[in-house]
């Protein structure tokens, strides 16, 4: 008997992700674009890593009962896995992967009228200088200021699994699934001259002011969903929500992650 009652998927417009979806559909599982996708308890995902965070925003952060399993037909792949060998039963291969719940981060921002966003981000939340110059900041943990008047073209906040993304490419150090923390990293820091970043525990709340807005203005992005204009950004682990992905026993994401570190 299968472990999982009710399945659905959901693919790319890629050919080769169109492919799959056939097979996926011969299977009778559930086309979550076209049907009620409320009962489903697995989500296969087929496409690359932009298409994977961009439906896990869309269909799972508000379920916390549907389990991942993703369909690598994109480039590098790092969420998700190889494509299904010819003849292999699906629900069998997929039960006998390995489940990893995903660290979220929640964030809360004000604009410099007053207006207030709230997003949740599974890689990182970054702020970014809008305009040709610096943008300035003051950055407070858990209510203290550890760094006033930050200058630079930004900083990321990014979660271990984040941690080999963006944060990676600007010099941010790449963290265990299981280390308990997060990576706060600098980019192109001006001032302090030499600081990289700080790595803090997974319980903080970080709070980051920006100062003269009007003249250096900053943009605020969580994962992939702009926020303009911004004055302040409050971000902290969120532990109401939480993802479980699903992946092949041979390439699991903590392994992946540890691995990282070795390219060059």
């Amino acid at each position: 008997m299968h472990k999982y009652k009710n399945i659905g998927y959901i693919a790319s417009e890629s050919p080769k992700s169109l492919e799959v979806s056939k097979l996926l559909q011969k299977l009778n599982f559930i086309n979550i674009t076209e049907e009620n996708k409320s009962e489903i308890d697995l989500l296969i995902v087929v496409g690359g890593d932009g298409f994977m965070l961009r439906t896990l925003h869309n269909y799972v952060i508000e379920n916390k009962n549907v389990h991942v399993y993703g369909v690598n037909t994109g480039n590098v792949g790092f969420l998700m896995n190889k494509c299904f060998s010819c003849g292999e039963d699906v629900i069998d291969h997929i039960e006998r992967t390995i489940s990893t719940q995903l660290t979220l981060l929640k964030m809360e921002a004000a604009d410099i009228s007053g207006k207030k966003y709230h997003y949740i981000a599974v890689n990182e939340v970054y702020v970014f200088r809008k305009a040709n110059q610096i943008v300035e900041m003051n950055i407070t943990i858990n209510d203290k200021l550890k760094v006033e008047k930050f200058r630079g073209d930004g900083i990321i906040l990014s979660t271990p699994t984040g941690s080999a993304a963006y944060n990676f490419s600007a010099g941010g150090p790449i963290l265990p699934l299981n280390s308990n923390l997060l990576a706060l990293t600098s980019i192109n820091s001006y001032y302090p001259r030499h600081w990289n970043g700080a790595l803090i525990s997974n319980d903080t709340i970080v709070q980051i002011d920006i100062n003269e807005v009007e003249n250096r203005p900053a943009l605020v992005v969580s994962d992939y969903k702009e926020f303009h204009n911004i004055s302040q950004i409050k971000i902290q682990k969120d532990h109401d929500n939480t993802i479980t992905l699903l992946f092949d026993k041979d390439c699991s994401l903590d392994e992946r992650i540890f691995d990282r570190q070795f390219l060059y």
